[in-house]
C-alpha cells in the first residue's frame, strides 16, 4: 500500500481521498526532482481545451509499461493508483530491472474538469449530483472507433506507437459493483493474485458486470478480449459499433472495437489490461429468492424503457431553452442506451439470445439489475447538470428531474446496499494487479 505522503497527492490518498489533477502533476515533479536519475516528466500535448498531457517516467530499461489513468472522466481511482504504483516502482529495484514504466496521469484532462466536484462525493446522491461523462466521440479511448479525431486520442496512439509497451493498462474505476479485469489476450495465472488482492482489501470479484456478458472467463473476474467477442458484447450495450471491413487502416478507416486505444499495442506484440475497481461494493440481499431470468429480463427492460420515456420528454420539454455543451452533449449516449437495452434485453425483441442454457448465472442477472439502476440515474444526472440553475422556463423540469433522481438512487441503494472502499484500498488493488501482470509477462517472456 501507498508509501510515502511526503507530497500533497500522497496526503490526499491516505486522507482517504482523490487527488486533484494538479497534486497529481506536483507529485509527478517532486519524484523527478528527487529522482533525476530515474523520473522525468514531459508533457505530452495538450487537450481540446489547451490542458496539458503529462506523462511522467519512471526507469530506464528497454522494454516499456504504459499506465493510464483518466480515461473516463468520473472515474478517479486511477490517480491514486498511479502514485502508488510509482513509489512502489522506486522503492522495489527489481520492479524496473525489465521494464520502464511510463504513466500517463490523466487522459482527458477537460472531461475531468467537469466531473471533478464529483471526485469529494461519498454517498451516491453526491457522486451523481456532479456526474460528468462525455458523449462517446468525446471519449479518447473509444472516439477512434467511433471516427472522431480528439487530440488526446492522437496523442495516445502516438505514444503507443513511440514505447511500443509490452503491456498497457487502462485503469477505470464504477460507482457499485465489484472488481474485475478485461484483457486483450489471455496472461496465464492472472486470476490468483487478482483474486487474493481482492479478498486481502474487502472489494468482490464481479463475474456478472454487463460489459463482460460475451467474453470469455478463464478465471474468476478475468475476461478476455477477443475482438469478435467484443463486437457482440458493444452491439448489446449500444457503446461502439461493430468493427470496419478486414485490411481497413487501424485508426483511419476502421471503426469498432479494433480501433479503440485498446487493440493498438497489438501492432507491436503487446496487450491491454483495462482494471475495473468499485468505489462502493456492492453487497446484493444474499436471502433473495432465486429470479427467474425471462421475467426479470422482462422486469428490467421495461424499466428501461419507461425511465428513458420519462426523461425523453424532459428533455424534449427543456431542449428549446438549453444551449450546445458537453453537458447536453453528454446524455445522448447513456440515452440511447436506454433505448437499445430495452429492446435487446425483452424477449420478445432480442432478449431470447439471453436465455440460452447457462448464461444467466445469478450475478449475470445481478448485473443486468446494476445497470438497470445505473443507467437511468446517469442519463437524468447529466441532464440535470445540464440544465443549470433552474429559470422560469426550466424550473418544472428541474424539480421533476430532483425527484427522480432522489427516488433512483434511493431504490439503487436499496437493492445492492452499497459500502465506500477506501481509496487507499482502491489504489492497492490496482497495482497490485498491474504488477501482478507485470511480472506475469515478464516470467513467460
Amino acid at each position: 500500500m501507498f508509501t510515502d505522503a511526503s507530497t500533497t497527492a500522497g496526503r490526499a490518498v491516505l486522507d482517504d481521498r482523490y487527488p486533484a489533477l494538479d497534486e497529481l502533476a506536483d507529485a509527478a515533479r517532486q519524484l523527478a526532482d528527487r529522482h533525476p536519475d530515474l523520473c522525468r516528466v514531459r508533457t505530452l500535448g495538450t487537450s481540446r481545451a489547451g490542458r496539458p498531457l503529462l506523462l511522467l517516467t519512471v526507469g530506464r530499461a528497454v522494454d516499456h509499461v504504459l499506465v493510464v489513468s483518466g480515461a473516463h472522466a468520473d472515474e478517479f481511482s486511477g490517480r491514486a493508483s498511479v502514485l502508488e504504483l510509482a513509489h512502489r516502482v522506486l522503492a522495489q529495484p527489481t520492479l524496473r530491472s525489465g521494464v520502464t514504466w511510463n504513466f500517463l496521469l490523466c487522459l482527458d484532462p477537460d472531461g475531468a474538469h467537469l466531473a471533478e466536484e464529483s471526485r469529494h462525493a461519498r454517498t451516491l446522491p453526491a457522486y451523481f449530483a456532479a456526474f460528468f461523462r462525455p458523449v462517446a466521440e468525446e471519449q479518447p479511448e473509444w472516439a477512434p472507433a467511433v471516427g472522431a479525431g480528439l487530440p488526446e486520442s492522437r496523442i495516445l496512439l502516438d505514444l503507443i506507437d513511440e514505447l511500443r509497451p509490452r503491456l498497457q493498462f487502462s485503469l477505470h474505476s464504477t460507482d457499485v459493483g465489484g472488481t474485475f479485469v478485461q484483457a486483450t489476450r489471455d496472461l496465464p495465472g492472472l486470476a490468483e493474485p487478482f483474486a487474493k488482492s481482492a479478498a486481502g482489501l474487502g472489494i468482490p470479484v464481479d463475474s456478472g458486470s454487463f460489459d463482460t456478458f460475451w467474453l470469455w472467463e478463464p478465471g474468476p473476474g478475468v475476461f478476455i478480449m477477443d475482438p469478435g467477442d467484443i463486437d457482440r458484447q458493444e452491439s448489446t450495450t449500444g457503446m461502439l459499433p461493430a468493427s470496419g471491413s478486414p485490411g481497413d487502416e487501424p485508426d483511419t478507416a476502421e471503426r469498432g472495437v479494433r480501433a479503440t486505444t485498446w487493440f493498438t499495442p497489438q501492432r507491436h506484440g503487446g496487450d491491454t489490461l483495462i482494471i475495473e475497481v468499485p468505489v462502493w461494493a456492492a453487497h446484493p440481499d444474499p436471502t433473495r429468492p432465486a429470479l427467474d431470468a425471462r421475467a426479470h429480463l422482462t422486469a428490467c427492460a421495461d424499466q428501461l424503457r419507461h425511465h428513458g420515456h420519462q426523461i425523453t420528454e424532459l428533455l424534449d420539454t427543456a431542449l428549446p431553452h438549453l444551449t450546445d455543451t458537453p453537458l447536453l452533449r453528454a446524455t445522448d449516449t447513456p440515452l440511447t442506451a436506454l433505448r437499445q437495452l430495452a429492446d435487446q434485453w425483452h424477449p420478445r425483441t432480442g432478449g431470447e439470445r439471453l436465455l440460452q442454457p447457462g448464461l444467466m448465472t445469478p450475478a449475470r442477472l445481478d448485473g443486468i439489475t446494476l445497470w438497470t439502476h445505473r443507467l437511468p440515474i446517469r442519463t437524468a444526472a447529466l441532464l440535470r447538470r445540464a440544465l443549470g440553475p433552474a429559470d422560469e422556463h426550466t424550473a418544472p423540469v428541474a424539480d421533476r428531474l430532483d425527484h427522480l433522481l432522489r427516488d433512483w438512487t434511493a431504490r439503487y441503494e436499496q437493492r445492492f446496499r452499497p459500502t465506500w472502499i477506501p481509496v487507499a484500498c482502491q489504489a492497492a488493488h490496482q497495482a497490485n494487479t498491474v504488477q501482478a501482470a507485470v511480472e506475469l509477462s515478464l516470467r513467460t517472456a
